[in-house]
């Protein structure tokens, strides 16, 4: 049998945000596992970042309309969902934005409108939101960008601050991944397989670097596995470490932290009595607690980062 091993990886073809990779030889019957795999990991474990967050002036829920505005609110929401962004870091990132009527004439109001910031990137800045057919429209709004992976539902909680409307992000930067398991030869061995995966990215990343990722991901979850097995039944006892004993042993409370008073509230309702206590927690969940909104969050994870207390 073929070694696992063996094989190469081509590029066949290449073009804007999209590409074809040729994995081979693969011993018969590896294509389709290898590509399972593969595309899993593509569709659903690639960070990126979304718009998780929209807030219009002078509007209080997306099921109404804006004076001029050619499209009502929810039309406007489900545009938002096709902008492609890129975010250089880990914590949130508010972007306004600004557009009046002209006399005589439709103005369009594009992605590429929102204020610049270092650390965001709109992908297709071109993409039409929609367009004020007023001279005295006005359209101004705040959309806040962050990163994870996947899909997440609407955060409904971000609703108690007036007039901000949750938005169901699709994170991640693939858009599709095709696989197709054909046959291939080395010498006079005929019966071995080769695997052809087609990426489709949104652009803030290449199909190159998602399969990089994709790679990187595997390779992390197989060492893991080869740790925690040796041959036969035997398996390896891996110490179990527990998530307080890695814990400061200095306790910061909330009053030593300086916390609003709507992020201490927010904590206690949820059962936590101080920063500690959130250590080894995951960021998603601490966004989904009852009471949370965005700006709370937001100086959650500045005070976390301050007093180095570390999420997951």
């Amino acid at each position: 049998m073929l070694a696992t091993n063996e094989f190469k990886i081509l590029i066949l073809e290449e073009g804007n945000n999209t590409a074809t990779f040729r994995i081979d030889p693969l011993p018969k019957g590896y294509a389709n596992t290898l590509g399972a795999v593969l595309r899993r990991i593509l569709l659903s474990s690639i960070p990126g970042a979304g718009i998780v967050a929209i807030k219009v002036d002078g509007i209080q829920h997306e099921y109404t309309t804006v004076a001029g505005l050619q499209d009502d609110v929810l039309s406007v929401v489900l545009n938002l969902k096709q902008v492609a962004v890129k975010l250089h870091g880990t914590t949130p990132v508010i972007l306004a934005i600004s557009k009046k009527g002209k006399k005589g004439e439709s103005v369009t109001i594009t992605a590429g409108d929102f204020e610049k910031n270092a650390l965001v990137e709109i992908i297709n800045p071109d993409f039409v939101l929609t367009t004020l057919a007023d001279e005295k429209a006005e359209f101004k709004a705040e959309i806040t960008i962050a990163p994870g992976v996947g899909y997440a539902l609407p955060n409904q909680s971000l609703r108690e601050e007036v007039g901000v409307i949750p938005v169901d992000p699709v994170f991640t930067p693939v858009t599709l991944v095709a696989i197709e398991a054909k046959n291939t030869r080395v010498g006079q061995q005929t019966d071995l397989d080769a695997l052809e995966v087609k990426i489709n990215t949104n652009g803030a990343i290449t199909p190159a670097e998602a399969m990089a990722k994709a790679a990187e991901i595997m390779h992390s979850m197989s060492s893991h596995l080869v740790m925690q097995t040796v041959s036969g039944s035997d398996v390896v006892a891996a110490p179990k470490t527990s998530v307080k004993a890695a814990k400061s042993e200095k306790v910061v409370t909330f009053e030593e932290a300086e916390l609003s008073t709507r992020l201490v509230n927010a904590l206690q309702n949820s059962g936590y009595n101080n920063l500690n206590d959130l250590e080894g927690l995951a960021e998603e969940e601490l966004r989904n607690l009852k009471g949370m909104g965005e700006k709370s969050f937001i100086e959650l994870l500045e005070v976390l980062k301050k007093h180095k207390i570390n999420l997951i």
